[in-house]
């Protein structure tokens, strides 16, 4: 399926939160394991409140470089630097008192510290040219096409059907089987927070100021997330969520890689004007509520 959601829509609107819920409902169906890995845990706690940079960066010594899992780690943390390096002493410090860890436990904590970071940018992240959410609309896109060339075993739909059936059951297997996804999906979460990094270093010089969501963006993204809906390779997940049927059974043979892919080009074809008051009005959320105010649009 290709859908351009440019084209005009004559889906009703039902006002902004309807809207934003219809965002996340396709998050939740175009592979919002993405999203999931960026606040492992955050929900659970409100975040810290976090310093914001000051005006003079380089009046604060930027802390050392830690140990990281890896060179995208490496790279979130130097751009970290770049915008607040009071954040960035702190998650030093962080790792310093974690002591012995492996990478997961590393990228865990990283990641943590990274919902906490963002809710203190949030407001600047809201003045980011769309050109930024595109860099990471095609980010994730290109990762979801990847291992679907690859024939990823993850973009089996009804692989986590079954991981869900003994979530409760058999809890050391499901953590066992999905190890193998930590790995590649550490390393997109830090690809996409160096480039959340990139946005609000660029907004504090070209800060983009955007009103609220208009009818007329409401009406794009429902009749976008509509029009996914009703893609063919869509509907075995809809009657999975919505009826009693074995979803393991139902989902058999879903790809929910290039399912994502195909959603991701549909968000990336929105108005770049409906795109930018999204991204605000997502921020203003995140200011307000923190990572927690977007965990039910991205947990399955």
């Amino acid at each position: 399926m290709t859908f351009d959601a440019r084209t005009k829509s004559s889906a009703p609107t039902s006002g902004k939160q309807n809207a934003l819920f219809a965002v996340a409902t396709l998050t939740v169906v175009c592979g919002a394991f993405f999203t999931v890995l960026l606040m492992p845990h955050s929900a659970s706690k409100a975040p810290a409140p976090l310093a914001s940079a000051p005006a003079d960066v380089q009046s604060v010594k930027a802390a050392p470089m830690p140990r990281l899992p890896g060179e995208n780690a490496e790279a979130y943390y130097a751009a970290l630097g770049r915008i607040d390096v009071k954040a960035q002493a702190a998650l030093q410090a962080k790792i310093a008192r974690k002591g012995k860890a492996d990478a997961g436990e590393l990228s865990e904590l990283i990641f943590e510290h990274a919902g906490d970071v963002l809710k203190a940018h949030a407001g600047e992240l809201a003045m980011a040219d769309t050109r930024h959410l595109d860099k990471l609309l095609d980010l994730a896109r290109t990762d979801l096409r990847t291992a679907s060339r690859k024939r990823n075993k993850w973009c089996d739909a009804a692989r986590y059907a079954g991981l869900q059936k003994i979530e409760f059951q058999d809890p050391a297997q499901v953590k066992a089987e999905l190890a193998e996804l930590e790995a590649p999906m550490r390393e997109f979460g830090f690809r996409a927070l160096t480039g959340l990094m990139d946005a609000i270093e660029d907004a504090r010089v070209h800060p983009v100021t955007r009103g609220e969501l208009t009818r007329a963006d409401e009406a794009a993204i429902q009749g976008m997330v509509m029009s996914i809906m009703a893609d063919p390779d869509m509907m075995p997940v809809l009657a999975s969520l919505q009826s009693g049927a074995d979803a393991e059974k139902t989902l058999k043979g879903v790809n929910v890689c290039d399912l994502g892919a195909t959603a991701l080009t549909a968000v990336k074809t929105l108005p770049q004007d409906t795109k930018g008051r999204l991204l605000a009005e997502a921020m203003r959320n995140m200011e307000k509520n923190g990572p927690a105010a977007f965990r039910s649009g991205v947990s399955f």
